[in-house]
């Protein structure tokens, strides 16, 4: 077997699994969008449907998606080694686009069923609501221990290492 047959069913079983993770993430993306969209936000009167909705936004990005999907297709398939790495890259970087929508997408239903059932995010106290107590006797503070470091003897991470815990 040539190397070249080798190499197009390497990259056909990863089109394989790359498409069959488009699939399922589309399908899901597809599914939160629509569930974000009918959420009921309490004032459905003066909510809006647009392009601007979650639904349609959803969609289009899908649909950008597999445009994408279909160009990177196109370019692993030609037999330029720029192209055949420019097409990898391309579905490296849908691959991380859908899990980012994904993540995005979870977090704002997770958002918006806290706000529905009255669950507040924790807020940070910045002053304490009672002083605390000061005990009448102090002890001396112990010393501190010696920090112990490996050196090396190396001039260049010795200077970098010296240059970092240097204090004004």
């Amino acid at each position: 077997m040539s190397k070249v047959n080798e190499m197009n069913e390497i990259l056909l079983l990863l089109l394989g699994i790359v498409g069959v993770f488009a699939v399922g993430c589309s399908i899901a993306l597809l599914a939160l969008g629509r569930m974000i969209d009918q959420f009921p936000t309490g004032d459905e009167a003066n909510r809006t449907r647009s392009i601007t909705s979650p639904i349609e936004t959803t969609r289009l990005s899908v649909a950008l998606f597999w445009g994408l999907f279909i160009v990177g297709t196109w370019a692993v398939f030609q037999e330029s080694r720029i192209m055949l790495i420019a097409g990898i890259t391309t579905f490296f970087a849908i691959c991380l686009f859908m899990l980012t929508a994904l993540i995005f997408s979870f977090a704002v239903l997770k958002t918006m069923r806290g706000n529905k059932l009255g669950i507040e995010n924790p807020v940070l106290q910045l002053t304490p609501s009672a002083p605390a107590p000061v005990p009448a006797f102090q002890a001396e503070p112990a010393p501190p221990a010696p920090v112990l470091r490996k050196r090396y003897n190396n001039p260049v991470t010795d200077f970098m290492l010296n240059a970092l815990l240097k204090k004004d």
